[in-house]
């Protein structure tokens, strides 16, 4: 019985495939006089074959036209090229004021962090952007110490002011910097603001403009800890708003020396900063005109 059933199913896997490869003649023939005119002999595997390499070819074919050609823009749930460069556009134009925003973000924190005496932003609060190659860095190196050196020494002090007038000879002064620091208010005669305001980190000490004798070293309530200098050539020199003084009236200092520290003192100040003034032979004048800051 079993012997009979595997010969049986073997007799019909050989019909199956003697169907596959029997061969048939198409014919093509005149409806009237039944001549032929096309005859060419198929097995259904060539038929098969036939319909299945047609079958692809026109697959790939309408692949290749959607992927080069502008029937892609009509594939439902697929943008159309304009819409694709707009969006590229875009986002070009966002990454650009997300890096502005960024370094104006930075730039005032720096500003926040001088006023306030403490260390500038670290590279962490860049985020990411600091991985790249050309990474900032905000360490202090030999070259920079150098050339902060440099520029502190030339800053120090220039003439800046020449009078033509028969006194010229009194007023060719080597001015030093009082402090290294940023200007918050200028000197405006119209307001009665006789000097200017210098802002830097705290503990930041004072130097006298030029060389002279302390005449004011006291405490007043509007403008706190005061220290004036009685220079040569009928100048004087104010420093207000200090939270120590370093020289008592008498003393006399050189150009450089340090007379006080900054500080937040009295009734008119809102803040960590120098007031200082200049006056010429008892008028206030713009140091701006004098000192470099």
């Amino acid at each position: 019985m079993i012997f009979a059933n595997i010969m049986q199913d073997k007799e019909g896997r050989e019909k199956y495939w003697s169907k596959l490869f029997h061969k048939y003649r198409f014919v093509i023939m005149t409806d009237s006089s039944f001549e032929e005119k096309l005859s060419v002999k198929l097995s259904r595997l060539t038929v098969i074959a036939l319909v299945g390499g047609l079958v692809f070819f026109c697959f790939f074919s309408t692949m290749l036209l959607i992927a080069y050609t502008p029937l892609s823009e009509y594939v439902p749930g697929k943008a159309s090229i304009e819409v694709q460069k707009g969006l590229i556009e875009l986002n070009i134009k966002s990454d650009s004021l997300e890096s502005v925003l960024l370094n104006r973000s930075i730039f005032l924190k720096n500003i926040s962090q001088i006023i306030n005496g403490e260390e500038l932003v670290n590279k962490e609060y860049l985020g990411e952007r600091t991985n790249t190659k050309n990474a900032i860095s905000f360490k202090k190196s030999l070259e920079d110490s150098l050339l902060r050196l440099k520029v502190e020494a030339e800053d120090k002090s220039s003439i800046y002011k020449k009078d033509n007038t028969k006194n010229n000879k009194n007023n060719n002064q080597m001015f030093f910097t009082p402090l290294s620091g940023l200007i918050s208010d200028k000197y405006n005669n119209k307001t009665k603001h006789f000097g200017i305001d210098l802002v830097a980190k705290e503990k930041t000490r004072i130097s006298s403009v030029l060389d002279g004798t302390v005449v004011i070293s006291h405490w007043a309530y509007e403008t706190g800890y005061v220290i004036g200098i009685q220079h040569k050539n009928d100048y004087i020199s104010l420093y207000k708003h200090n939270s120590v003084l370093l020289k008592s009236v008498g003393d006399y200092v050189n150009a450089g020396d340090h007379i006080a520290v900054i500080g937040n003192s009295g009734e008119l100040s809102s803040g960590p900063h120098l007031h200082f003034e200049l006056w010429h032979e008892g008028i206030p004048v713009n140091p701006e005109n004098y000192i470099s800051f």
